[in-house]
C-alpha cells in the first residue's frame, strides 16, 4: 500500500530539503532520517528505498498541483479567464513549495531519462489539463488556430516553473503581482486569435505599475 504522504509530516519536509539541497545521487537515507528527526527503519519501512521515497514525494506533488489547477478551471467557463487563473494558481504553488520546485526542474524535468514515469505523470496531468484548455479556446474561435497546443502547453509549464524558480532564488527583485502578470501578457497575447470578438473573454488582467518620481 502506498504510504500517505501529506505536508507537514516531518519525512516529506525533510526528504524534499535534502533531495532539493543535495540531488537524488548525493543525498542518503541517514540524511533525511536525521533532518526529519526520526529512525532511519521509519523511512525504510514506509518507502523501502531512497528512490521509493524520491518517487512517492514527487508524486505526490504532482497531485497536488495537479488538483490545484482543476480546481481554477472548475470555478470558470471562459478559456481566458481559465488560463489566467492557471498562471496565478502555478506560480502560487511552486512559490508555496519552493525546495520542491527547485527539485522537480532540476531532478526530474532536467534529467527525464531517469525519471521517465514522472516526467509523463507531469505530462498527462497538470500539463495535459492546460492543453485541453488550449483546444477548446481554438474551438471557440478564441485561441490562434496557427499554434500546436501540445507544445503550447508545455511551454506554458516551463515558463511557469522556471519564472517561478529564477521568484524563489531571487526574491525581492520583483513583486509576486508584476512577475505573474508579465508572464500572462506573453503567454496570453501570444495566444489569443486577433480576430475573436472583443468583450467576449475578459482582458489580461494584472497589475498597474506604480509612477515613477520624476528624474528617476
Amino acid at each position: 500500500m502506498k504510504p500517505a504522504l501529506r505536508r507537514g509530516l516531518p519525512i516529506f519536509e525533510a526528504a524534499v530539503q535534502v533531495f532539493s539541497e543535495k540531488g537524488f545521487a548525493n543525498t542518503s537515507i541517514d540524511e533525511v532520517a536525521q533532518r526529519a528527526g526520526v529512525a532511519k527503519g521509519t523511512i525504510y519501512y514506509n518507502y523501502r528505498s531512497k528512490k521509493g521515497l524520491f518517487v512517492a514525494l514527487i508524486e505526490e506533488g504532482i497531485d497536488r498541483l495537479e488538483k490545484v489547477i482543476n480546481r481554477e478551471l472548475a470555478r470558470r467557463d471562459e478559456v481566458i479567464a481559465q488560463l489566467q487563473a492557471v498562471i496565478t494558481a502555478h506560480f502560487s504553488f511552486f512559490d508555496e513549495h519552493r525546495d520542491y520546485c527547485r527539485l522537480l526542474l532540476s531532478e526530474v524535468w532536467g534529467l527525464g531519462h531517469r525519471w521517465e514515469k514522472q516526467v509523463e505523470r507531469l505530462r498527462t496531468g497538470p500539463i495535459r489539463a492546460i492543453r485541453n484548455v488550449l483546444e477548446r479556446g481554438q474551438a471557440a474561435g478564441v485561441i490562434r488556430r496557427d499554434i500546436e497546443v501540445e507544445s503550447a502547453a508545455v511551454a506554458l509549464f516551463g515558463a511557469v516553473a522556471v519564472t517561478a524558480l529564477n521568484w524563489v532564488l531571487f526574491q525581492g527583485r520583483s513583486r509576486f503581482d508584476e512577475v505573474a502578470h508579465t508572464l500572462k501578457a506573453i503567454f496570453l497575447r501570444g495566444c489569443q486569435d486577433p480576430a475573436a470578438e472583443k468583450g467576449k473573454e475578459p482582458p489580461v488582467s494584472g497589475w498597474k505599475p506604480a509612477a515613477r518620481p520624476v528624474g528617476v
